[in-house]
């Protein structure tokens, strides 16, 4: 590798990213964000808990399920050290381990490449959005990605019971990790799952939802908590950098929604469609993760900035299995992050800068998962055992 000319290894670097993110996090763990920000909501769920004690992980509370709530639990025991706002956010830091080294673990699987695979986990760990996701805003996405990223590799290796359990865990968080729900399509089409294995994604968010049940909170309510959570958002566009930015402005509400719902229906089984034509490698179950995670929160409405983060994470690891999809990765990190500065400057106008590299990453995307060779495996993807 050209580092290894310049005497500059892989190892040296993942080291240096490592420091640059450690320091990085540290300057954005004090910042609390606008008053009116996602953020307080966590504010005020810490002192229900506080307040309630282990009685709270019940988590009636919160519009979130009980499985965060959980996490809040164990960070209020750091909260008299640190403060509330980094308690809140350290949350994040085990789940962003995990998630660079799932990056990696991905890149090494497909590629068999330890150096390539070191160097992705280095450059995942500076992700401008996972930095500023986690440690500026101090949202919870890294959690449920995570659980994806791994999704994603134990599909690749071909354990579906561990792929199903991750799957189940990053429902149990948020039910936006359905996103990449076409990938289980395929994976039972092409015979790498049994449909018994679809039954351990529901059995896990019952087990992560048990906690909750014998701090006394009903099964009805526990297991209808993503049925109230449509209504929290009335608007067609949470500045996100989709077409529905625009639109907004000039449809009706209640149009847009139904709209838009079609429009990501027919989306999901597009990229299911065109994926039983693919060849049953670990590349294809690798782009099929990264279409449906960049394309779907591109077409459906009510969708805010923070909804590509998936994508974010996911083209890293499609960009160093295939490097000409690097534009399409870097591009998707603009857009994503230039539209989540609205958090901070609650301007509408930047998903409007953000518009433009994102349709144009998530453009280069389609055109890889549409021309993907159909016939045969990649070179740098070994076909996964029958």
């Amino acid at each position: 590798m050209d580092q290894r000319a310049k005497g500059l290894s892989p190892n040296v670097i993942l080291a240096m990213m490592v420091a640059t993110a450690t320091v990085t996090a540290a300057a954005l763990i004090p910042i609390k964000g606008p008053h009116d920000g996602d953020f307080n909501s966590f504010f005020l769920w810490m002192n229900a808990v506080r307040s309630g004690g282990l009685a709270s992980i019940s988590g009636e509370f919160s519009e979130y399920t009980p499985p965060y709530i959980y996490l809040l639990y164990l960070a209020s025991k750091i909260e008299p050290w640190v403060g509330t706002i980094a308690a809140v956010k350290l949350i994040n830091a085990p789940f962003i381990l995990s998630a660079v080294a799932g990056i990696g673990a991905i890149v090494y699987r497909v590629t068999a490449d330890a150096d390539r695979a070191k160097i992705a986990t280095a450059v995942t760990t500076i992700c401008p959005s996972l930095l500023l996701n986690a440690f500026g805003y101090g949202q919870c996405d890294t959690i449920f990605t995570s659980f994806l990223i791994w999704f994603a590799y134990f599909a690749i290796a071909d354990r579906p019971v561990i792929a199903a359990v991750m799957f189940g865990l990053a429902v149990s968080f948020k039910v936006w990790a359905t996103i990449v729900s076409p990938l289980i399509i395929v994976l039972l089409v092409w015979r790498r799952m049994k449909l018994w294995h679809l039954f351990i994604i529901p059995a896990v968010y019952v087990l992560m939802m048990v906690p909750a049940a014998i701090a006394g909170r009903p099964w009805t309510d526990l297991l209808m908590v993503y049925s109230r959570q449509p209504a929290l958002i009335q608007q067609l566009s949470m500045n996100a950098p989709n077409p529905w930015w625009c639109l907004e402005k000039i449809v009706d509400y209640r149009t847009g929604v139904i709209i838009g719902l079609g429009a990501g229906l027919l989306a999901w089984m597009a990229i299911a469609a065109r994926a039983l034509r693919l060849p049953s490698t670990a590349v294809a179950i690798l782009l099929i993760a990264a279409v449906s995670a960049a394309v779907i929160p591109y077409v459906l409405p009510k969708m805010t900035a923070r909804y590509f983060f998936v994508a974010d994470m996911l083209t890293i690891a499609l960009a160093f299995v295939r490097p000409r999809l690097w534009p399409a990765a870097v591009l998707i990190q603009i857009g994503s992050l230039v539209a989540s500065m609205s958090y901070f400057f609650a301007w509408w106008g930047t998903a409007g800068l953000a518009f433009v590299p994102m349709t144009f990453g998530v453009g280069l995307l389609i055109y890889e998962y549409l021309t993907a060779d159909a016939g045969r495996p990649q070179e740098s993807s070994p076909r996964l055992s029958t």
